[in-house]
């Protein structure tokens, strides 16, 4: 396994233990989560009580498929999310604000605006995904924003 798919298939396996995720665990079949748990390495797989091998080949397509599904689910939800909260006068106050409103530390700040990010909207319409992976974006300004996400309820916008 190359190291990016090493990564990708760690980032899947994290996202799944990670409560916020547990979503994705009714969207996947049963064996694409064994796959998951796998690490995408070639395992054995208990079908109606008959042992399948799976390969490594199976695996990466396995990976392919549940990558493009995870997207797909992701769109839908940040699109329902969006549209659900539209009467909410409180959370449509919150994502048109600018994010200079929110004080956030200098490099979080010149990162989101870097990325095209004038309100809380642009962040949540990025989504995750995009944001963490940006330049200078890491683990300490994912959870501040996760932080200002849940003070004002809307953590559930941002998958």
């Amino acid at each position: 396994m190359k190291p990016n798919e090493k990564q990708q298939a760690d980032s899947l396996y994290d996202a799944l233990k990670n409560d916020k995720h547990k979503l994705l665990v009714h969207l996947l079949s049963p064996i694409e989560l064994e796959a998951i748990n796998h690490k995408y390495s070639s395992f054995e797989y208990l079908l109606n009580n008959t042992k399948i091998q799976i390969s490594h080949q199976t695996c990466k397509q396995l990976r392919q498929i549940t990558v493009a599904k995870i997207g797909l689910f992701t769109n839908i939800l940040n699109e329902s999310a969006l549209y659900l909260v539209g009467d909410d006068a409180r959370i449509q106050m919150f994502l048109d604000t600018p994010i200079e409103h929110h004080y956030f530390p200098t490099r979080v700040f010149h990162t989101l605006k870097s990325m095209d990010c004038y309100t809380m909207r642009h962040v949540i319409e990025l989504g995750r995904s995009r944001v963490a992976h940006s330049r200078n974006m890491g683990k300490v300004g994912m959870q501040i924003l996760d932080d200002l996400l849940k003070k004002h309820e809307c953590e559930f916008l941002f998958v």
